[in-house]
């Protein structure tokens, strides 16, 4: 017996479709030689398994007793095909990211290194970038996603949820606000306080902590990246609002604590392009960042609004943030 794939393929669809004519059409095949896959079909299993009339195509009783078993039989190999071919996929090809400074030198950082190392052979290329370079790149298809906190919605973008974490206070080992029981936004007032600059989100965030504690952020000094931020703390300069993940650029010199009542989060998120299917690569990459992330099926995604006004913002806990200078 000598039963082919190509056989049974052209058996269900004159099956179910009962028509000789729509099945040769749709298998890209003449009538004439889909007639004789037919015909070999059942001179090998030596049975009829279509009545063949001008008005009419039916199936015998073997023909139906074959009909169940061969579209499971195909099914099952075509989604095997497909896997074994998405596996293929995956095994080679080059993913671009664009992230901003404090995700690409934290959270991303061990996300390559364990997706390189499940991954050997495909490449991915990190584009470490301002905040609103990350939206342009993936908007452009200079980038196949983004990670980051961005302050709005923008349409032609898919937003899907990764973490959130809370904003910290970074100072100087042996502070007097290392001492406190808990580190409340109101205990940073009078004390010289580093923020980023107004073009960054967290700069938002922690306008609006500072507002919530019924205080105003007058920052000491003002700077556009974390690392600079990081480096005035080392110097004894002031205490530095920022996200908690920069916790790994720490040194023994400085410390950090979450900041209390209220607590601000910031919500970070990959964005992808709608309408244009990612990579089996780029899927793989996204996978590994949900499970790094550790965000549960439950989780909604925080859809970023119009950025409101200063005044407005005060009168929120948190922000469901999306730009950031990290």
């Amino acid at each position: 017996m000598n039963v082919t794939v190509r056989q049974l393929r052209a058996f269900v669809f004159v099956a179910q479709l009962k028509s000789f004519t729509k099945a040769a059409e749709r298998l890209y095949l003449t009538q004439s030689a889909l007639s004789l896959l037919i015909r070999q079909l059942e001179d090998n299993l030596q049975v009829q398994l279509i009545e063949r009339s001008t008005r009419k195509i039916e199936l015998t009783a073997a023909g139906h007793e074959l009909m169940g078993s061969a579209e499971r039989l195909l099914d099952d190999l075509d989604a095997t095909l497909a896997n074994v071919a998405e596996l293929g996929a995956k095994q080679r090809g080059k993913v671009v990211v664009a992230a901003p400074y404090i995700l690409a030198t934290t959270f991303l950082v061990e996300v390559i290194a364990e997706f390189r190392a499940r991954y050997p052979t495909i490449s991915v290329h990190l584009k470490d970038s301002l905040p609103e370079q990350v939206l342009m790149l993936v908007r452009s298809g200079g980038a196949d996603l983004g990670i980051g906190s961005f302050r709005e919605w923008e349409s032609g973008l898919q937003w899907t949820p990764l973490f959130q974490e809370p904003l910290v206070a970074v100072y100087p080992r042996g502070h007097p606000i290392g001492k406190l029981p808990q580190l409340n936004w109101s205990d940073l007032a009078g004390l010289p306080v580093i923020s980023l600059n107004r073009d960054s989100i967290f700069r938002d965030l922690a306008d609006d902590g500072f507002s919530q504690a019924g205080l105003i952020l007058a920052p000491a000094y003002e700077v556009a990246y974390a690392g600079t931020a990081l480096g005035l703390v080392r110097a004894g300069l002031g205490i530095a609002i920022l996200p908690q993940c920069v916790g790994i650029l720490t040194d023994p010199t400085i410390l950090l604590r979450p900041l209390e009542n209220p607590q601000i989060l910031r919500s970070v998120a990959v964005i992808t392009r709608n309408g244009r299917s990612l990579s089996p690569a780029a899927e793989a990459f996204v996978d590994m960042l949900r499970k790094s992330a550790r965000v549960s099926a439950s989780l909604a995604a925080p859809e970023p609004q119009p950025r409101p006004s200063r005044r407005a913002a005060r009168g929120r806990r948190s922000l469901d943030a999306t730009s950031e200078e990290s």
